[in-house]
């Protein structure tokens, strides 16, 4: 979805004169403009005419404004009661009413979302959504709710023919808010809106598909542009043994190389200098990153302790699992088994920084939704940020960025062996929770995954990445702000003159057959991000909280 900027495509004319501009004021209700369909008042007309409605396909973009309400009711009288129960003298000096916001459905699925007015029975978002759909749909609705702290309350509906949207016309208006029977929510509820369908025929950007070449503009309104003249190494599984895979020519006469991700990773530690910053699910102090040759290589927990008393800045960002907890003395493991509290103990009295991320819903959020993101929902991003070599005495940054933890189990190879390495390289490092009686002597589960190492401009992206949910994640409230603050932690790398910085970074022919052009995207969530909000248009943090 995308929540700034604009689609390029040929425009359509405006719909017809009898639709009351956007631009119409509230002022009084001989502006309202009563549809002559779906959001029609009268209970059993309103329900025939939207059960004969036509199911018509939606394919390309609907450009949305949500502007504003009036008259919604107050769905807050329970919990103004129990205030003015709770206060001095039985009355509440503050106001509260309804906490509306909007949610826009095609097929029964939520495909935009405005931001919540606190205590406003006249709300104005003035937000705007441009939103991709291949949906087959009747309608496009306007759901209205008030958020409150036990879960949302519906208000009413505004339903848009999808039929009608065809056309291509701008439709426009001030439309009644209708509960499920077709009765308005309250007197003179409305919601003034537009909306208009561009179909792909004439979303112009998508006409050629993805150009290639320097034409090539990447994902459109996206906060990381695309970067170009990078080198990407892909891995296939945590290790690849010499010669277990065939070998694959590419052009030019070039053999494909099979990357090595934990051992590589492995060196790329060894080796950082500045600064080593992990994200993850869940990371494993104990897990060796090398388990093959000769050669006895430390555990992942002792490398990063190692690397932080040579003074290496070394930060670990893990989800902090909620089930995971100490008790009274008493230890819950947790129903995911990250093992989080453990490895914070494990670095507790090092200059290794950890810090349990969990995950939140917006403030704004019910009581219900905060405490069911919190449980269900995890973080599941994995990457792992180095400074490395660049030559001339200078260093650069690199990312790890891809779909394995550095926790139990993870590490596998292409065969993906069953039985026969449980005595050895996973002696210690048994996993299969799919089976609650199978123990230690198998079978272990098969993990096949992908992972990347970037080289070039967009691995400052990913530490961007890093160092916005690290300082979001550290920003404390409450009496926690008496205790140790995490937010200086973060190296400031522009003041540090051997790391070569994005816009030096080593550009790559695009003549050479092993550069890459990459872009970096990720779920942006305000509540995850300190920073990223201060360059962002206001209606498209909002939507995010």
């Amino acid at each position: 979805m995308h929540l700034s900027g604009r689609h390029d495509y040929t425009p359509a004319p405006m719909s017809s004169p009898s639709v009351l501009p956007h631009s119409a004021s509230f002022s009084n209700g001989g502006g309202m403009q009563m549809v002559p369909y779906g959001t029609v008042a009268g209970g059993s007309q309103h329900g025939s005419m939207r059960a004969s409605l036509k199911v018509v396909l939606l394919h390309g973009s609907l450009d949305i404004w949500v502007h504003e309400a009036k008259n919604l009711p107050n769905k807050d009288m329970f919990s103004k009661r129990v205030s003015e129960l709770l206060s001095v003298g039985g009355k509440s000096n503050s106001k509260m009413t309804s906490d509306p916001y909007v949610t826009i459905q095609v097929s029964y699925a939520t495909v935009a979302r405005t931001y919540v007015v606190s205590n406003s029975e006249n709300p104005v978002w003035a937000q705007n959504f441009h939103v991709p759909v291949g949906h087959e749909a009747a309608e496009v609705e306007f759901v209205v709710k008030d958020s409150d702290v036990f879960g949302a309350q519906l208000m009413g509906t505004v339903a848009i023919p999808a039929e009608n949207l065809l056309s291509g016309d701008r439709i426009e208006g001030i439309y009644p808010v209708l509960e499920p029977n077709g009765k308005p929510c309250a007197p003179g509820a409305v919601l003034q809106l537009s909306i208009q369908y561009i179909p792909v025929a004439r979303l112009t950007m998508y006409h050629h598909g993805v150009i290639a070449g320097p034409d090539c503009l990447g994902v459109p309104n996206t906060y990381f542009p695309l970067r170009r003249g990078m080198r990407v190494t892909l891995y296939q599984d945590a290790h690849v043994p010499d010669g277990s895979l065939p070998d694959i020519w590419l052009d030019h006469g070039l053999r494909y190389q099979h990357g090595q991700c934990w051992r590589d990773m492995y060196n790329a530690i060894s080796q950082a200098r500045r600064l080593i910053y992990i994200v993850g699910w869940s990371v494993f102090h104990t897990i060796d990153l090398i388990r093959d040759g000769a050669e006895k290589a430390p555990s992942l927990g002792d490398l990063l302790k190692m690397k932080s008393q040579e003074g290496v800045r070394v930060l670990l960002l893990v989800w902090d699992d909620p089930t995971s907890r100490s008790i009274l003395g008493f230890k819950m493991d947790g129903f995911m088994g990250t093992r989080d509290e453990e490895t914070r103990r494990f670095f507790k009295h090092s200059s290794v920084q950890v810090l349990l991320c969990p995950r939140s819903a917006g403030k704004r959020h019910s009581w219900v939704k905060q405490q069911e993101t919190g449980t269900i929902f995890t973080h599941h991003q994995k990457t792992v940020i180095v400074d490395a070599d660049a030559g001339n005495y200078r260093r650069k940054i690199i990312a790890f960025v891809g779909g394995l933890d550095l926790c139990g189990g993870r590490y596998d190879t292409p065969g993906h062996p069953l039985f026969q390495t449980l005595q050895t390289s996973h002696k210690e490092d048994y996993y299969n929770p799919n089976f609650a009686t199978v123990d230690a002597r198998g079978p272990r589960e098969p993990w096949h995954d992908l992972h990347s190492r970037i080289d070039g401009p967009a691995a400052y992206d990913v530490l961007k990445n890093f160092e916005e949910r690290w300082l979001k994640a550290s920003k404390r409230h409450g009496i926690k702000k008496l205790g140790k603050s995490n937010d200086d932690a973060l190296l400031k790398i522009e003041r540090i003159h051997d790391i070569v910085n994005i816009d030096d970074a080593i550009y790559f022919s695009d003549n050479d057959p092993e550069t890459w052009h990459v872009q970096s995207l990720f779920t942006l969530q305000n509540r995850c991000f300190a920073l990223l909000t201060q360059t962002l248009p206001r209606d498209f943090q909002r939507t995010h909280e």
